[in-house]
């Protein structure tokens, strides 16, 4: 963690929670299972364990986070591959549209950060007022969110156009935002998807057979809801392995503030300098409370006789994002407040060059986009 620095303060703590994802997933492959006999590829026509070592190694490295193709896919929550995009050249065509469309939000996010000054100064984030303070909240997520799905696009593209792999092992890497109504269903379906198996490592699990195993007629009849308790604990496991995660990123952004402060760092000037490690985990340790109100006010709702209804739906969207703006709110504020630290004079990674946006505004227009947004800003909250 000490050397993993990308020279822009948001890269290196999305690389500090990769990191903190495969320290998870070395402990799911070396103890917590047996890949070799608990885990079948939908292409496998044998055990794992009986392949040659070279075969086994490549079997390996082939394991999907996701479950992809793998027996230990959830069953509900990856998304698929929609049913007319399974042809190479629909799947090419959809995704590079996905390209376009979520690059040109990412770059807007990254306009937006890089313009308000909120963003490289000591100010809070609801300084601005509420609606503002909410995007401000929403657009670190919101940047994270817009450049995975157009990176992930793009590597569907080759990885697909080039028969390394077929269209429907390149699922969205996110869930649909329709599924997001309730603040369980937006981590579970929606955003954890690329960790969600890994985030359950920690169980309990529900027992499943052997993937070699002939199913049995008393497979479907022990299907049943599980207790309460077994499921929250599972959840609460989730969110501290999520915890765990993102305290890995602020790891990154600490080793970085202790170099800009001192080159040869010491202990004593390490015990001067500010600590950030552990602004990630109250967001995280706070999910499994809001998952137990709407439990708990849905459980309510269908002892008086309430049944699902539109309005219900659309107060769900106003819950979840009300939600997640109030407890994401101490993870982006101490992500920010860590990064400009960690980078004082460039700005936290604010500049992060001239965006594709400001250069067509320029030439079509003769138009300063940076200038005219910062303007805007300044002049609304200085004067």
């Amino acid at each position: 963690m000490a050397v993993s620095r990308t020279g822009m303060g948001h890269l290196d703590h999305s690389f500090g929670c990769s990191l903190g994802i495969l320290v998870l997933d070395a402990i799911r492959c070396l103890l917590s299972t047996r890949p070799l006999e608990e885990y079948r590829h939908e292409k496998d026509k044998v055990p794992a364990y009986q392949l040659p070592y070279t075969q086994r190694y490549f079997w390996l490295t082939g394991i999907s986070q996701r479950g992809i193709g793998w027996s230990f896919k959830a069953d509900h929550g990856v998304p698929s591959v929609e049913s007319y995009h399974l042809t190479r050249r629909a799947f090419i065509t959809s995704r590079l549209c996905r390209i376009f469309i979520y690059y040109l939000l990412f770059e807007v996010v990254q306009l937006y950060i890089r313009c308000n000054p909120v963003f490289s100064s000591d100010a809070h984030l609801l300084s601005q007022g509420y609606f503002l303070g909410w995007l401000n909240i929403m657009a670190i997520p919101w940047r994270c969110y817009t450049g995975l799905n157009w990176m992930h696009s793009a590597l569907a593209v080759v990885a697909v156009g080039t028969t390394l792999h077929e269209p429907q092992s390149w699922p969205p890497p996110f869930g649909k935002w329709k599924d997001a109504y309730t603040v369980r269903r937006f981590w579970g379906r929606t955003w954890h998807q690329f960790s969600r198996y890994i985030l359950t490592l920690f169980g309990p699990h529900q027992h499943k057979r052997h993937p070699w195993d002939q199913p049995s007629s008393s497979d479907a009849k022990t299907k049943e809801r599980e207790p309460w308790v077994k499921s929250y604990t599972r959840l609460c496991n989730a969110f501290l392995c999520s915890a765990f995660m993102h305290t890995c990123g602020d790891v990154v952004l600490q080793f970085r503030i202790w170099e800009t402060a001192s080159p040869i760092t010491t202990s004593l000037h390490k015990a001067s300098q500010p600590n950030v490690i552990g602004f990630s985990i109250p967001c995280f340790l706070l999910q499994p409370i809001g998952v137990l109100v709407e439990d708990a006010v849905m459980e309510a709702g269908k002892r008086i006789g309430l049944r699902k209804r539109g309005w219900m739906k659309a107060v769900g969207y106003l819950w979840v994002s009300l939600w997640i703006s109030y407890s994401a709110h101490s993870l982006v504020q101490g992500q920010k407040n860590a990064i400009l630290l960690a980078y004082p004079v460039e700005g936290g990674g604010v500049e992060d060059g001239i965006t594709v946006l400001e250069r067509v505004a320029n030439k079509l227009f003769g138009i300063d986009l940076a200038a005219t947004i910062r303007s805007w800003f300044l002049g609304c909250f200085l004067n």
